[in-house]
């Protein structure tokens, strides 16, 4: 019996061992969040308007007046955004647009060739805040020679993603670029700004690819 009793006990603590040891599996697989790529096509075409957009939920947040620093200043306070459009005007949550734990960079391919899926983690420096910059909300009286300006935060890496190359024809150029976005909660998005238009040629339009989360690279 004493035999018996002892196999028992040895095979009662061998299975707790075993179910603790599974139970530590499932929390590193809960805890390792899988990327989910996805593309967005932003109407941003508003002169007037910020649009506000979560990586975490894949949509617009929602929305403020360009020129009313109130509103402006209310969604600089909120965390439910990472990064914000109006036209091709691009901020983060972070510096001068936010206080979340935001920034954003450039993705060095380092003489490579261009390639979205080969970009597989973030950087772990190098992130740009947000500086105090302007963008035009008010093209209403512009063959009078006034354009009306909104004082805001802008991501400065990302100025410079299209460029109207042909104003008659409505020509525009894109930057093949990679952007590594740091969000409000300090996770990371990489995202690719692929076209201002959408489908009927009308500018306005942001074309993203991202993926989110990927992991942070650990030197």
């Amino acid at each position: 019996m004493k035999l018996k009793n002892k196999i028992q006990t040895a095979l009662t603590a061998m299975l707790a061992i075993a179910f603790i040891a599974s139970c530590d599996d499932k929390d590193d697989l809960l805890k390792k969040e899988e990327a989910k790529e996805g593309l967005a096509i932003l109407d941003c075409s508003n002169y007037a308007q910020w649009n506000f957009f979560s990586f975490a939920t894949g949509q617009i947040v929602g929305t403020c007046d360009v020129a009313d620093q109130a509103a402006n200043q209310t969604w600089g306070s909120r965390n439910d955004w990472d990064i914000a459009f109006h036209r091709q005007d691009v901020k983060t949550n972070s510096g001068a647009s936010g206080n979340g734990g935001g920034g954003i960079l450039e993705y060095d391919f380092k003489d490579a060739t261009f390639n979205f899926d080969a970009v597989l983690e973030a950087p772990k420096d190098g992130y740009v805040a947000d500086a105090a910059d302007s963008v035009i909300y008010d093209m209403s009286q512009m063959m009078q020679g006034k354009i009306g300006y909104a004082q805001t935060g802008l991501a400065q890496p990302t100025k410079k993603w299209a460029v109207l190359t042909d104003m008659m024809n409505g020509k525009w150029e894109y930057a093949q670029k990679i952007f590594i976005v740091r969000s409000a909660g300090k996770k990371y998005a990489k995202i690719y700004l692929k076209n201002f238009k959408n489908d009927t040629g009308t500018s306005g339009h942001v074309t993203m690819q991202y993926a989110y989360p990927i992991p942070a690279a650990n030197k």
